[in-house]
């Protein structure tokens, strides 16, 4: 028993040690249509990647894969047609929507239907390498910060509610 004590305070002051998640990393999503509302991030998340359409109660098409720059003029083309607010999400907005599940993609199927299984933009640069942005796949569910602006990849638009 002393020995379990001793390890667990040494995990503790060592930083380890579990930590409970904060309520910003709890995500409860409530699907309203083609956008579906992050309640504890205050966020609205469009449920089909661009290139997609939502039909009958699920993301219909095939995603577009582009470069860094064209994401610009599909943010203005969105705010244009939905309304003001949409962007690209942050690295950490996007890792809330993974999933840790036994097959690909990394993503609640059941609120994000027919996700592209690959990596998607995000606006984070990597302050190591500021050539460089964050990317997050879907295949694996983890984040890379090593993306070039001229690679193509998806993308998934959020506002701030």
């Amino acid at each position: 028993m002393k020995l379990v004590l001793t390890l667990l305070l040494s995990l503790i002051a060592t930083g380890y040690a579990a930590r409970p998640a904060k309520a910003q990393d709890i995500a409860i999503f409530v699907p309203k249509g083609p956008i579906v509302i992050d309640i504890m991030a205050g966020l609205d998340w469009m449920r089909c990647s661009v290139g997609q359409v939502w039909e009958n109660e699920r993301c219909d098409g095939t995603p577009i894969l582009v470069p860094l720059a064209v994401t610009e003029i599909i943010v203005v083309r969105t705010t244009s047609s939905m309304g003001d607010g949409w962007r690209l999400p942050t690295r950490d907005e996007l890792q809330r929507l993974v999933v840790n599940q036994a097959n690909p993609p990394m993503i609640n199927q059941d609120i994000f239907s027919d996700t592209y299984p690959g990596i998607y933009w995000s606006t984070d640069q990597n302050w190591l390498m500021p050539n460089n942005f964050w990317v997050v796949n879907f295949f694996t569910g983890h984040s890379y910060g090593r993306a070039l602006r001229d690679q193509t990849f998806a993308v998934r638009l959020v506002r701030d509610r």
